[in-house]
């Protein structure tokens, strides 16, 4: 007995595994990757068709029948149900989850888009209904069959006439669909032939390997660790040419949607209309327009952040993974992954290399490139020789010795003023956002906190209010001191804004952008600042981490970064490789053009390995450092690890599922080289209104504590986040 097995296509933690029912033979051989609507209970719920079990015996149970079928093709092909298994097992979230982050392009419901019908082929369709005589129907109809379907637009083009495209549209086993009319963007041609992309004698010999893989079509994953302004782009680009001459698609990640619009600029310069771009910002028409050119195959080349690895492409021939060591790639909410990954699986399915490029590569990439799992590609010094920005690093314990309480060392203050002087640019950058970071009495010390999280309140000066960046929460400044009714109220630290004023205070003729998350809720306004600035409208651009990743501008000399412990001192153990990445990263942004660059670092941790090495651009001496550290503390690349948070309002009842999950996990785990540390208090207690307690698991091999967890009642606990791989 054939059975069917599918999955609940909605977030159900409980409907987590698939279910078996028969499909009538009036639907014929429906693939695997379609959707389906099938009896559940009472009522009926779309699902997905994963594939048959072959039941030698019948059930003890009565199976029910698929009710409907609803696509007329798979959504989903078998190399894209293969890496959403894959994610399923790896990252422990449902099999239906891991299918539907596929569909992020996709919508499910009807939009107000420009449409087309389409004569498509169903397995009934033959030639031999239409007569001898009608030769135009019988001619249109063996087209259709070698096509598989085609837009009447397109038929009517060809010649036929509307009078005959009824007629076939009308006939047994055709189905007419209105399907979204994909728009072009910029150039009216695509391209045929490889586009010649100039390289350096260093790019080139870089480059050999890579393309003797695209020519053998071999599934490699390079890593490619290249300074700040070696020119790792142009290797993308000429890496694409090859990938599209093989009539093939490229898949470009970037770290952030800012980032997108900068690349993306290069790619359309370069190939024109074979690129389209995804990323959550784009309106439902824009994503079924990009993926409606996909699936034509009328666009070659893919550009977006950590949700465009899953594009619709089917047949892959390159994946770039640009700033690889970047966090934003770990998808942080809901269903858990980390991109870099899935580009991993996805090329092994189609069996196409995987560039990961980075000036400061991830330390467990670089790891794996250094026992031979990964092939390392060097590119040591900047084009055209440009030399390495000169850093000062400034220890502001010594500042505030000599009576400078500034949030500007002296240093500092005399590279701004001598950016100005000589008519350059400068990028400073402070890793917080809003007017100041909390707000405190002076009489008894109490620290404005959120109502429903165990965060302190940051204040917005847009606005004149106290917000939480946890859960949005917002109030008015208050007068008195909610404890002590103190009316000392006083503003403590330094956010953007606060910055912002103090550098329009000291330094009155420069022109200033700032450039934090919340100007990047406006996308276009972020552009539009980005744009500016290299236009030289600005002098200086002030923000957060955004402003040191993947910009190149020619007229920036100085950088400043104001707050280099900020990110070193985060209770997590890549906290000193997050701070060498963010020093390093944000430092090659100065001396990228013709003048020479200058950094100053302002630090009360002069001595913290981490920020010696950036100083001197050391990758190498850092990673040395940092694995022996990793190495003797038993955390990645030597252990896998699993972070848990267990949430609850009641803290009696949160207390009772923690302890009962940790026994669980230690009766299971016996003798295994495994380590349960918890529960304990989380970094953050409590957050909208629920209190949590973490779980940490490590050991050399998870795969089956994984499997326990997925198949036993933990998994599908009430209010549990999962986590494997913490960044």
């Amino acid at each position: 007995m054939r059975v069917a097995q599918v999955i609940i296509n909605r977030p159900a933690k409980q409907l987590h595994k698939p279910l078996s029912y028969l499909m009538p033979e009036k639907f014929g051989n429906v693939l695997p990757g379609t959707r389906v609507l099938i009896p559940l209970g009472h009522s009926r719920e779309e699902g997905i068709l994963i594939g048959y079990d072959e039941l030698v015996e019948p059930p003890e149970f009565t199976l029910r029948n698929i009710v409907q079928v609803l696509d007329s093709e798979p959504w989903f092909t078998p190399k894209m149900m293969d890496t959403a298994r894959r994610l399923n097992e790896y990252y422990l979230f449902s099999y239906g989850d891991a299918l539907r982050l596929f569909t992020v392009n996709k919508t499910l419901k009807s939009y107000e888009a420009p449409k087309e019908e389409w004569l498509v082929v169903m397995p009934e369709f033959s030639v031999a209904q239409f007569s001898e005589r009608k030769k135009k129907q019988r001619e249109l109809a063996k087209y259709l069959l070698e096509v598989g379907g085609a837009s009447k637009a397109l038929l009517l083009a060809k010649g036929y006439s509307r009078m005959v495209i009824k007629q076939v549209s009308e006939a047994k086993g055709i189905v007419v669909e209105a399907r979204f009319k994909a728009t072009k963007t910029t150039f009216d041609e695509l391209l045929t032939e490889e586009v010649n992309i100039p390289l350096t004698e260093a790019q080139q010999a870089v480059y050999g390997p890579i393309q003797d893989a695209m020519n053998s079509h071999e599934h490699k994953t390079f890593l490619l660790h290249g300074v700040t302004g070696s020119g790792k782009t142009q290797l993308y680009l000429r890496a694409t040419a090859r990938c599209i001459s093989q009539d093939k698609t490229a898949i470009i990640l970037v770290p952030e949607i800012i980032l997108t619009d900068q690349i993306v600029k290069r790619f359309v310069e370069t190939f024109g209309d074979e690129v389209v771009v995804f990323h959550s910002k784009l309106t439902v028409q824009q994503r079924n327009n990009n993926w409606e050119r996909l699936r034509r195959k009328d666009s070659h080349i893919i550009i977006g952040a950590r949700s465009a690895v899953f594009a619709p492409a089917e047949d892959i021939g390159l994946i770039v993974v640009d700033e690889e060591h970047d966090t934003s790639y770990k998808q942080e909410d809901m269903v858990r992954y980390h991109a870099r990954n899935v580009a991993l699986w996805r090329a092994e399915a189609h069996g196409c290399p995987v560039i990961l490029g980075s000036a400061t590569p991830s330390v467990t990439s670089y790891y794996k490139a250094k026992q031979g799992e990964y092939h390392l590609l060097e590119l040591p010094n900047r084009i055209f020789e440009q030399s390495m920005p000169k850093v000062t690093i400034v220890d502001m314990k010594e500042e505030i010795l000599h009576g400078n309480y500034s949030v500007f060392s002296d240093a500092m203050s005399r590279l701004i003023q001598h950016t100005l002087d000589e008519h350059n640019q400068m990028i400073i950058l402070l890793n917080r956002r809003g007017y100041n970071t909390f707000v405190m009495c002076r009489d008894c010390g109490e620290t404005i906190m959120c109502p429903h999280c165990d965060v302190a309140m940051v204040y917005h000066q847009a606005g004149e209010e106290l917000r939480c960046h946890y859960c949005e929460h917002h109030e008015p400044i208050p007068t008195v001191c909610p404890k002590c009714n103190s009316k000392r109220i006083k503003f403590f630290g330094s956010g953007t804004q606060k910055v912002e004023e103090e550098l329009r205070r000291h330094f009155k003729s420069a022109r200033i952008a700032r450039l934090d998350q919340d100007v990047t809720k406006n996308k276009q306004l972020a552009e539009d600042i980005l744009h500016d600035f290299g236009a030289h409208k600005y002098d200086i651009l002030l923000g957060t981490q955004m402003v040191s990743k993947g910009h190149d501008f020619k007229d920036v000399t100085a950088v400043g970064i104001l707050t280099a412990d900020s990110v070193l001192n985060i209770p997590v153990y890549t906290a000193s490789e997050r701070t060498f990445d963010l020093l390093t990263q944000t430092s090659g942004r100065a001396g990228r053009g013709e003048k020479p660059g200058s950094v100053v670092i302002q630090t009360y941790n002069p001595l913290n390995y981490a920020i010696i090495k950036s100083k001197a651009h050391d990758y190498i001496g850092f990673y040395n450092e940092e694995i022996q550290n990793r190495k003797s503390l038993g955390y990645p690349p030597f252990r896998e690890m699993i972070h848990m948070v267990v949430r609850h309002q009641d803290m009696k009842t949160l207390e009772s599922i923690a302890n009962r999950i940790v026994d669980d996990l230690e009766s299971y785990k016996g003798n295994q080289d495994i380590l349960i540390n918890g529960p304990y208090e989380a970094p953050i207690k409590k957050v909208r209104d629920m209190y949590r307690l973490a779980i940490m698991i490590r050991g050399t091999d998870l795969t089956n504590l994984k499997e326990y967890i997925y198949n036993s009642w933990i998994f599908t606990q009430e209010g549990l986040l999962i986590d494997v791989d913490p960044v």
